[in-house]
């Protein structure tokens, strides 16, 4: 089902606004990439020259285009979007475009609030390993509009997927996914957790009976997403699987992502033998429960990439040493409360930053001590101060980052700049 868009406008231009701009451009299309930021407030880079670009808000100009395709990160009650709804423009995602428009053996699409990196990698590993040609591509690495013409019959297609990049598929149905949790997240988009949830089962809608469904049967909501589900359904759980799997990498959740994994690559056509060999050598992700180094005895550990209380919460977990918890950023409008119970055993500092640390003391205060700063760089040099040998200095921020960075990329890196700088 290839549709011949002839004028296509693009909201946002970040990568996967550039990837899509590009990809209809060389197929020529009249494209319009659309920023709301201000020209001097964003880098361009990579965009075909035939690419139209407008910056400072999104004009009337989009609603002339049969085609709109909005970044992850554009919401959809802007009023651009509720004004192309009335008019029927079609409004789709970059991964509802690849699935329309490109070749491939399988596509393998895996969602959930955390955890979603780590098994999509877990996955691409497993089928590399196993010589099966892949890509990995959506919410991690690069976007899925730069394979539309990479791809082929025999490409396993793994995608990390966002709740965001699913508010805007239609027919979208890859042949195995995944939900691996629903716990409370970008509550400020959706905000309701069953609007959340309601978003995350996309995924699976669209699938017909011979496909597959991946869900965590130790999670509340994932049960109750699967009665709504079509396809063939596998659960994993870590409570009922007591094999002892042999990961490198730590913590309880990534025994989870593991068995999520198995599932999958199971589904896939993949032998036990191999993946659990691909398993044992996976080596993580960077920015999740990341080892920097070890200075004077204390470790210290970069999870930048947890942005929201339930990733911290896994983290926290993780560890039974004493924490040095770095906390804050951008604050996503979910309480940081259930941390209490794990501060209480685990934590015996914590570190506020950003633009959420005075929401962190008042909510916090009385877990254990914590103390109130800036910024990155000046809450690693006074968790030094306080750690002592045997300690674990972590960020793990249960925040976003746009509060002083571009992501939880940029922040991470320089989490590990300041360490390494100790």
């Amino acid at each position: 089902m290839k549709k011949n868009w002839k004028k296509v406008a693009v909201l946002g231009a970040a990568k996967t606004g550039i990837s899509c701009a590009n990809y209809f451009s060389k197929k020529g299309a009249d494209v319009l990439l659309s920023e709301a930021s201000l020209k001097n407030d964003i880098q361009i880079k990579n965009l075909s020259k035939k690419v139209e670009l407008e910056f400072g808000g999104h004009s009337q100009k989009i609603l002339s285009c049969d085609l709109i395709i909005p970044s992850p990160g554009v919401p959809g009650d802007i009023p651009i979007l509720l004004s192309a709804r009335k008019r029927g423009i079609e409004i789709l995602s970059d991964i509802e475009i690849f699935f329309l428009r490109a070749s491939y053996k399988m596509i393998i699409a895996i969602t959930g609030t955390n955890g979603k990196t780590t098994t999509t990698l877990m996955v691409g590993e497993a089928l590399s390993d196993a010589g099966c040609k892949n890509i990995v591509c959506g919410n991690i690495g690069a976007p899925a509009c730069d394979f539309v013409e990479k791809a082929d019959g025999k490409t396993y297609v793994v995608m990390e997927i966002s709740s965001y990049q699913l508010e805007y598929t239609k027919n979208f149905a890859p042949h195995i996914s995944a939900v691996l949790n629903v716990t409370p997240d970008h509550l400020h988009r959706h905000k309701t957790m069953e609007n959340y949830a309601d978003m995350k089962s996309k995924i699976f809608t669209n699938q017909k009976k011979n496909d597959f469904c991946i869900l965590n049967k130790d999670d509340e909501l994932c049960l109750k997403l699967s009665q709504k589900c079509s396809s063939k359904i596998r659960f994993f759980s870590a409570k009922e699987n007591k094999k002892a799997l042999n990961l490198k990498i730590p913590g309880g959740h990534n025994v989870e992502n593991a068995l999520a994994s198995i599932e999958m690559l199971t589904a896939a056509g993949l032998s036990k033998k191999t993946i659990l060999k691909s398993l044992s050598d996976f080596k993580g992700v960077e920015h999740r429960l990341e080892f920097v180094r070890e200075l004077g005895g204390v470790k210290y550990i970069n999870d930048s990439k947890s942005t929201n209380v339930s990733s911290t919460f896994v983290a926290i977990k993780s560890f039974s040493q004493p924490i040095i918890l770095i906390l804050g950023g951008l604050d996503k409008g979910s309480p940081y409360t259930p941390l209490i119970p794990l501060i209480k055993n685990n934590v015996k500092k914590i570190i506020a930053i950003g633009e959420a640390k005075k929401k962190i003391f008042t909510q916090l205060k009385g877990a254990t001590d914590i103390i109130l700063l800036d910024n990155v760089e000046a809450a690693v040099k006074k968790a030094s101060e306080f750690a002592a040998s045997g300690d674990i200095v972590m960020l793990s921020p249960a925040c976003a980052s746009f509060d002083q960075f571009k992501n939880y990329e940029q922040r991470g890196k320089f989490f590990k700049k300041v360490v390494n700088n100790l």
